[in-house]
């Protein structure tokens, strides 16, 4: 008598398309690290695979060694059709991408690497990293005002490749991106760990979708961005003080990074992730001491607390006003958030709910874009996170061609300026009982 096949764990698994691998063998080959698949075990990662392959041919063809068994229960939650919109679209990056990192020289077995960051791109980054040490050794050793006062916005230009390699685009190698991760965001206080948790596969995969993103969650009940949410009495002045609340961004985020480790939810029930392993807790934990040391306490040893104090909220608002007002320019307006009201000629499509969710602002020269972090091309970052947004400009054109094919729109701000007035008129909205929904075809 044969032996009854073993139960499936799908806790031990990956999902993707309806059908379960286990990926264990591979956690330490996988070309972005082994963190990225650590934190989606046990998830659907379907939306999650087909976005960060960008060249999908080979990992497509490398699943079947780690195949486990179909769910014979699997409803996709989004559509995933060959001749649809983001898979159109996808067809059409990859040859874009293809032809211009031959055209670079890249062999065509390199040329699927080509969409990381140019030479350009990274060595602006040295200039930029170079800047923010010098900013910050004035302002926290020297204790300069006019040190402490511009660290902030370089600070935020260098959490933007931060962002960027947190999502594999910066370098071609694993490590290198993990590092440079660690260098921008973790020693400024901001753990990659639980950002790449959250970011990658819930915010980035259910964007601005209620009670799955937790990125529009989090500000409930202080700030109010959705109409079905509760109206209290003091959101009448939130057009005022949630410009103050982003000021103290960074030391929130430092001490949630730990209470979200150590318990496992972030800022309540819609971020959840997993236990880090033993490797990426130690780090975790030594960045979270270095940051605090250097950020927090050094400035208050070596100054006489009042102005220790000015540099203190100089460099630290100012990063923290950086990193939310601009993450809010991208989804936090009337465009981004009126989904519910918009009739989708391509409904269920994963790319269609990108691109009604998230919105462009400020394309074109590289002193703005880089200050920006990058985040003025959001709607393509959106639709190919692991694309360098060195190159986000080159796919813009056939982003937006392909959307006026598809009958979708392509919400574009001409200046930051114009997007940070859209979301201070929507926190006005918000304000209100019963907005009225802009409808947008």
């Amino acid at each position: 008598m044969s032996n009854p096949t073993p139960p499936i764990d799908p806790s031990r698994l990956w999902q993707i398309h309806g059908k379960y691998y286990d990926l264990e063998p591979f956690l330490n080959e996988h070309p972005g690290g082994r963190r990225f698949l650590e934190q989606v075990r046990g998830m659907d990662c379907t939306e999650v695979f087909e976005s960060t392959h960008v060249h999908d041919r080979m990992p497509k063809a490398m699943l079947k060694r780690f195949y486990v068994a179909d769910n014979v229960d699997y409803v996709p939650m989004y559509s995933w059709k060959a001749d649809g919109f983001y898979a159109t679209l996808k067809r059409r990056v990859q040859e874009h991408l293809l032809a211009t990192a031959q055209a670079e020289g890249h062999s065509k077995a390199d040329a699927r690497l080509g969409h990381h960051g140019t030479g350009v791109f990274i060595w602006r980054m040295y200039a930029i990293m170079a800047v923010w040490l010098a900013l910050g050794v004035g302002a926290i050793g020297g204790g300069l005002w006019w040190c402490a006062l511009p660290w902030g916005f370089f600070a935020f230009a260098l959490g933007g490749y931060g962002h960027e390699a947190m999502h594999a685009g910066v370098y071609k190698s694993a490590w290198a991106n993990r590092l440079l991760a660690l260098v921008t965001l973790d020693l400024q206080g901001l753990s990659s760990f639980v950002f790449t948790a959250i970011h990658v596969p819930l915010h980035h995969v259910h964007c601005n979708v209620k009670d799955l993103d937790p990125d529009i969650e989090v500000h409930f009940p202080l700030v109010r961005e959705r109409p079905e949410q509760r109206l209290y009495w003091f959101h009448r002045l939130q057009p005022i003080y949630a410009w103050i609340l982003y000021f103290i961004t960074l030391p929130v985020l430092w001490f949630n990074d730990i209470v979200t480790v150590t318990f496992g939810i972030w800022f309540g029930p819609y971020g959840r992730i997993r236990k880090p392993y033993l490797n990426e807790a130690l780090l975790f934990a030594g960045f979270k001491v270095l940051s605090f040391s250097i950020f927090y306490a050094l400035v208050f040893v070596l100054h006489p607390w009042p102005q220790a104090l000015l540099i203190f909220v100089l460099m630290l608002g100012g990063g923290g006003f950086a990193v939310q007002a601009t993450f809010a320019l991208s989804h936090q307006n009337e465009l981004a958030m009126n989904l519910a009201a918009r009739k989708c000629p391509q409904a269920g499509d994963w790319g269609a709910l990108q691109v009604q969710t998230t919105v462009d602002f400020q394309h074109g020269h590289w002193l703005p874009t880089t200050f920006l972090g990058g985040l003025g091309y959001q709607l393509e970052h959106h639709l190919f996170p692991t694309v360098s947004y060195s190159r986000l400009g080159e796919i813009a054109p056939i982003v937006k061609a392909t959307c006026e094919e598809f009958g979708l729109p392509y919400f574009y701000y001409p200046t930051a300026a114009h997007a940070l007035l859209a979301h201070a008129r929507f926190l006005v909205r918000m304000s209100r009982p019963e907005p009225v929904a802009v409808s947008v075809a």
